[in-house]
């Protein structure tokens, strides 16, 4: 059987989504379902009858829903009229790819409010593969459905009718068990997801490409994610909600491909995309034609065009007139044996500005003590980089895209 979806022991075949699609007579502008092959059917139906939807979590607080009619549903004569036509998954995967739909999504909300984004499918796909190199890919779902990783994933594994397995929001064994008995080959995920598959007790060689996206990504996370997908190429993607995929790297240093270079540029190091790469948003900030990422950047090579990701702009942390990046000071605590996640955030102090602090959570039957991580960050970090209040947590509190959240 040529499986569509797997989500919950639920199985869904592309001949069912075929079926349940040509039977349909509405779609709704704006859903909010947990389940997810509702959520995809209605995805891929608004997109056959080329109307706008708006994609929504399930979680959402009611603060962000109160001025939207989530129940409303639409019935056009374009939907009937182009269902009509399609005959064949080949026919309903055409179509997909040519609507002339408008797909509202957020941001994150990693540092504040999420802010609206409007694309159209060119935006969305701007980097898919389809051809028969990749008709045999089995697809891990690891993103919130309604983010931009969530979408491309989605819209790869469906153009070349792969399965796609639901692994998102599940535990460490979960996730292991459904690589294992689905033989899965292809995971994009957070770099905070990787980091709650370690350590590593047992290889995958069903792995044959692990992405990476979301979030900065330190060099030994890909190390150790190897050494669990042996047989797995590597690599790391830049994409925004406001622009898509744009950089890809095979580590954490990227660089500007050539058909977008002319609209890429940098001041102050940091990042500014041409408008002609963005989707649509009343929230974008547009001088002399460029967005302003707020993703700050460090040249590894500039005559190469060759750069790291360093920071957010407005995550940096004044600490007694010092500003620090709470990347670099994460990035070092992670190299701790044991360390399996940590968020560094500055809480208001009134002399200093702010004072550092870091949340860890320690891999199971691993225990180190303050003192401990102190002296071993002394060896890499100024004083004031230091964290002065560190606490062990079993709980990292993420935003709904999967990311850790800062407060």
């Amino acid at each position: 059987m040529n499986y569509f979806l797997i989500d919950k022991d639920q199985n869904y075949s592309y001949q069912k989504l075929l079926k349940d699609i040509r039977q349909s007579t509405y779609y709704y502008p704006v859903l909010i379902t947990d389940n997810l092959y509702l959520y995809f059917k209605n995805l891929i139906l608004s997109l056959v009858a080329d109307q706008p939807l708006t994609l929504l979590d399930s979680d959402l607080q009611p603060s962000m829903t109160k001025n939207i009619d989530v129940r409303m549903i639409n019935k056009t004569e374009n939907l009937e009229k182009n269902l009509h036509s399609i005959s064949s998954i080949e026919n309903l995967v055409e179509k997909v790819l040519s609507s002339k739909s408008t797909v509202t999504i957020f941001t994150s909300g990693t540092t504040g409010q999420p802010k609206e984004v409007n694309h159209t499918i060119k935006t969305l796909t701007r980097y898919l593969k389809k051809n028969n190199s990749h008709s045999k890919d089995i697809w891990a779902f690891a993103y919130n459905p309604s983010h931009i990783a969530g979408l491309q994933v989605f819209f790869q594994a469906f153009a070349n009718q792969n399965p796609i397995i639901n692994v998102f929001n599940m535990g460490r064994n979960e996730i292991y068990s459904l690589i294992d008995k689905y033989q899965i080959t292809h995971i994009s995920a957070t770099p905070t997801f990787y980091r709650l598959l370690l350590p590593k007790e047992i290889s995958y060689p069903s792995i044959q490409r692990a992405t990476f996206g979301g979030e900065k990504t330190e060099g030994s996370l890909f190390e150790k994610i190897q050494q669990i997908f042996p047989n797995a190429k590597m690599n790391n993607i830049y994409a925004s909600t406001e622009a898509g995929s744009l950089f890809a790297s095979k580590g954490d240093c990227f660089q500007i491909p050539e058909e977008i270079k002319d609209y890429i540029k940098f001041e102050e190091n940091e990042l500014l995309i041409h408008k002609c790469l963005l989707g649509n948003s009343k929230s974008f900030f547009l001088k002399n034609n460029y967005y302003y990422t707020g993703d700050l950047i460090e040249w590894i090579d500039k005559d190469a065009g060759l750069f790291k990701f360093k920071s957010r702009k407005n995550e940096l942390i004044n600490v007694g007139g010092y500003k620090v990046n709470p990347n670099e000071v994460e990035n070092v605590i992670l190299q701790i044996d044991g360390v399996q996640q940590t968020v560094v955030y500055g809480k208001l102090n009134s002399v200093l500005g702010n004072i550092l602090c870091a949340d860890i959570k320690m891999e199971k039957g691993k225990e180190i003590t303050e003192i401990e991580i102190r002296k071993i960050l002394s060896y890499s970090l100024q004083d004031f980089k230091i964290p002065r209040i560190i606490k062990f947590t079993d709980n990292i509190v993420l935003t709904r895209t999967g990311k850790i959240k800062r407060s």
